[in-house]
């Protein structure tokens, strides 16, 4: 009942507090809350506040504050919450809880000047000694702390004894029977000290023993050999100090340098033992010692490198082991009850076997510590590595394996990155020894493989790996861009079978002690092996994923048909319809021949109706020449450079196909329309015989115009099928083979690269054969002067023959003009009301000045020049270690320009 009435006071008072409402105001709604209340705080299905909601409720708080830029008050909250974490109270979550519910715009009506009345006042100092003293000191003025002798206040009655503590020690021993008028003292009861078990002790103690030895006595000793010893101790002892030494212990005849170096007393000497030789012995377990100090000294200091630290760890392990071996040699060589001594001498192979592959380890970290920070962990892996493989062809299998199984700890803490590289394509956070990095910044879809990631080389251009690593670095960095490829073309399925593909770990059972290897199979060669099938797992998996990918839903082959069509003329048909149609309107004399719009919708309607063409992707582009008049224009193929094929191949594609090849195309494209060209202009001039053998004089001038002709149109023939059938056809085959049977992508971009190497040499278009490109040009620009030049002195010969009739029919004479009159040949009179507007005859050739046999006997010794220097040429570079088909193209021009060839 008392808590009933105590709880319902408390909710009355609630209640007046938070709704101002009270029994003698509406006593009716006032009472309806406080049932209400009642019935609430009653209820025992009320659940506990939920901490955690109120964990997360006070640190968004905190986090308000400080975005309001009130960090003092976030501090103030923190620390609070701190103090209030380290005490236990059932109810901490309902009271916090009930605190926020009750807080109102904490941030900005809270007032932090009010908790300096909640801090605690400063405990008093607390009394010292120095205090007590200072306030009365212990100065015996009133003989406070003099002896008082009790027993002279004593009655008569007692004895007077005064006993005296220097006949103490000369007491015999007590009677059993105890004289009764004896007075009992203090002194009575003091215990006297044995001085024999401190004599043992400090006989003990070898170090305070001083026992001068003259070694000089000894005849045998050189003088310059000599040592002085001061304490004489037995060999037990000195044994005991050097274990002590090995473990890590002071010691008395070893010390401790502040470098870590330990030296040997020299002032301790055994009886019946050269003092020369006692130091030699000690010395060499010194240099022992000086092994393992260095390994504890350095798994002491705090490592931030995983490498390093695996390595630390895996020494310190093999420390604890050889403590505990020393520990076991120790209790064995000094056991009371055996008989036979240890000796020094004796017990130095069994120690240094016990200790002598932690002492190989030692001097691994001496070697680091001479080389710079950042090469630490590849000088560790590679140290380990060696020492394997040397252990083992000397025949030491035990350090073999010790060395072995220490190097694979320390591996697989470097294969930890290379493993998420290969498996997810990502990169460590703060791993600084890994040699792949990723370049920061936007990157194009089209350099996403060659640019968005990069190997790490060093100032020399080494690879930043350990040596053994260098052959399988470049399969590790395909692998891990071929996944982030995979993810960037988006399909997230495949990543999930490339995460499935797991495969066996690297330690040293698997790989010094699986299926056929044993102790006799180097070391190198079965880590290369393992290393090999290791990453060979992951990058199969990944790389023909890709190339998958690549073939079927990227359009490799489609772009490839594409490439092929346009640039490298597959189709002739439509490459010469395109041809023509520019070929027209540069004879025509048009402005706009190469007008870019007027030439796209030309490529896009010609070769728009291939399956392996997308039309949208196809665009000309013309650059300005540099021949401003039509006439200089039309009679170079150089005119042609000014255009530009662009096909935009897809991103995924571009990768594998460099801008570089795309410039080759285009050349390859501009040499093919060139020769084209001079072949349209020979084939296009028809010799008219009929009408020349009316006019042949005794120069023989129509046998000059015929050989000439042959030989010309042998060169443009000869030079369109090599181009076409024998380098285009064939090399774009075999390109074809070895990109499909390319192992991955990177193997695919190689084997583009030196197809486009190849193309570029076969076709004459690189620099060491620019002087042969340049000759071919001339015999090209050679044939639009011959076809202009005989179109021209036809249609005079013509035109002078037809007047001749007239006049003798008319009998009419009148003065013969030379006129300028357009000639066509029938296949373009055909065609020339397609542009008849602003044509214009752009190819006669005056003769006025230069008689026409004397053009054709020039342009005869032009040709002969030029067509043997590229035969020549050809046939030099050939046998340098050239190209095979040169020698076959440079033997077919030579059978054209010969006698035999002539017709």
């Amino acid at each position: 009942m008392a808590h009933s009435a105590k709880l319902g006071g408390l909710a009355g008072e609630l209640i007046t507090a938070v709704t101002k409402l009270s029994p003698d105001g509406d006593s009716q709604a006032f009472e309806a809350l406080k049932h209400s209340s009642l019935r609430a705080l009653r209820d025992p299905r009320a659940g506990r506040t939920n901490q955690f909601e109120v964990s997360n409720r006070l640190e968004g708080l905190q986090e308000k504050f400080r975005i309001l830029n009130n960090d003092e008050l976030a501090d103030a909250l923190a620390l609070r919450l701190d103090e209030l974490s380290q005490t236990s109270m059932k109810w901490a979550p309902e009271v916090l809880s009930l605190l926020l519910q009750l807080s109102d715009q904490p941030a900005q009506k809270s007032d932090l000047r009010v908790l300096e009345g909640l801090k605690r006042p400063d405990p008093p100092t607390p009394l010292t000694w120095t205090d007590i003293l200072a306030d009365d000191p212990l100065d015996n003025k009133e003989g406070l702390w003099d002896d008082v002798d009790f027993a002279a206040e004593s009655s008569d009655d007692e004895s007077d004894v005064t006993p005296n503590r220097s006949t103490l020690s000369e007491r015999t021993e007590d009677s059993t029977v105890q004289d009764a008028d004896e007075a009992t003292t203090a002194d009575t009861f003091i215990i006297l000290h044995d001085d024999s078990e401190l004599r043992e002790i400090v006989e003990a103690q070898f170090w305070d023993q001083r026992d001068h030895v003259d070694d000089m006595q000894n005849d045998s000793v050189p003088m310059s050999e000599y040592v002085q010893s001061r304490y004489r101790v037995t060999e037990t002892q000195l044994l005991r100090e050097v274990m002590f030494m090995l473990l890590g212990l002071p010691t008395s005849v070893y010390m401790l340098s502040g470098d870590g170096y330990i030296t040997t007393d020299k002032q301790y000497s055994i009886r019946y033992a050269s003092q020369i030789s006692v130091v030699q012995v000690l010395d060499s377990y010194a240099a022992i010692g000086n092994g393992l100090v260095t390994l504890r000294i350095w798994t002491a200091k705090k490592q931030t490198v995983p490498i390093v630290r695996a390595f630390q760890a895996a020494v310190e392990t093999r420390l604890s082991a050889v403590d505990m071996s020393l520990t076991a040699l120790q209790a064995d060589m000094l056991p009371p009850h055996k008989s036979t001594s240890a000796t020094l001498l004796g017990k130095l192979p069994e120690v240094h076997g016990t200790v002598r592959l932690a002492l190989q380890v030692s001097d691994i970290v001496t070697q680091i510590k001479s080389v710079d920070e950042e090469y630490i962990p590849f000088k560790i892996l590679e140290s380990l590595h060696d020492l394997a493989s040397s252990n083992q062809d000397i025949g030491d299998f035990e350090g073999y394996e010790y060395m072995a199984r220490l190097f694979f700890e320390c591996f697989s803490s470097y294969l930890m990155p290379v493993s998420l590289w290969m498996e997810a394509g990502e990169l460590c956070k703060h791993n600084e020894v890994f040699f792949i990095r990723k370049k920061e910044g936007d990157l194009a879809l089209t350099s996403l493989w060659r640019e968005q990631y990069a190997l790490v080389r060093d100032k020399t251009g080494h690879l930043y790996a350990p040596n053994f690593l260098h052959l399988a670095a470049n399969k590790i960095f395909t692998t891990g861009k071929s996944v982030n490829f995979l993810r960037q073309l988006g399909d997230r399925h495949d990543e999930d079978m490339l995460l499935g593909s797991r495969t066996s770990q690297l330690n040293y059972e698997t790989v010094c002690l699986g299926q056929g290897n044993d102790t006799f199979s180097p070391f190198s060669e079965l880590l290369t092996m393992a290393l090999h099938q290791w990453i060979a797992g992951k990058h199969h998996a990944s790389s023909t994923l890709l190339r998958h990918r690549l073939e079927t839903q990227c359009g490799l082959w489609r772009t490839l048909d594409a490439i092929e069509y346009i640039y490298f003329s597959r189709n002739g048909f439509l490459n010469g319809l395109v041809a023509s149609r520019i070929f027209e309107r540069i004879d025509r004399g048009k402005e706009a021949w190469n007008d870019r719009f007027l030439l796209t919708e030309l490529f896009q309607g010609v070769f728009g109706e291939l399956a392996c063409i997308d039309a949208e992707r196809l665009a000309i582009r013309s650059t300005p020449g540099t021949y401003q008049d039509v006439q200089n224009r039309r009679r170079s193929v150089k005119v042609l450079n000014s255009l530009i094929i662009n096909y935009t191949v897809p991103w995924p594609v571009a990768n594998i196909i460099k801008e570089d090849s795309l410039v080759v195309h285009q050349r390859i494209f501009v040499f093919l329309t060139q020769v084209r060209r001079a072949k349209y202009m020979l084939e296009r001039r028809r010799l008219l015989k009929s009408a020349l053998s009316l006019v042949d004089n005794e120069d023989g001038e129509n046998s000059l115009v015929y050989s000439l002709r042959h030989r010309l149109l042998w060169f443009t023939n000869t030079l369109h099928s090599y181009l076409t059938d024998s380098v285009l056809s064939v090399t774009t085959s075999e390109m074809r083979t070895n990109l499909a049977n390319a192992e991955d992508v990177d193997a695919m971009i190689s084997t583009y690269g030196a197809y486009i190497v190849h193309l570029e040499d076969q076709c004459l278009l690189s620099k060491k054969l620019a002087p042969l490109h340049q000759a071919i040009i001339s015999l090209l620009d050679l044939t639009i002067l011959f076809s202009d030049a005989h179109a021209s002195y036809s249609g005079e010969k013509l035109l002078d023959l037809t007047n001749r009739s007239i006049l003798s029919n008319t009998s009419q004479q009148r003065p013969v003009r030379s006129r300028r009159r357009k000639m066509s040949d029938a296949s373009s009179s055909d065609e020339s009301g397609e542009d008849g507007e602003g044509e214009a005859d752009v190819s006669y050739i005056s003769f006025a000045e230069v008689a026409y046999v004397d053009r054709l006997k020039k342009m005869h010794d032009s040709f002969t020049k030029l067509c043997g220097f590229v035969t020549a040429g050809l046939r030099g570079v050939s046998r340098a270690g050239g190209e095979p088909c040169w020698e076959i193209l440079a033997e077919n021009l030579a059978l054209g320009s010969s006698k035999a060839g002539i017709v």
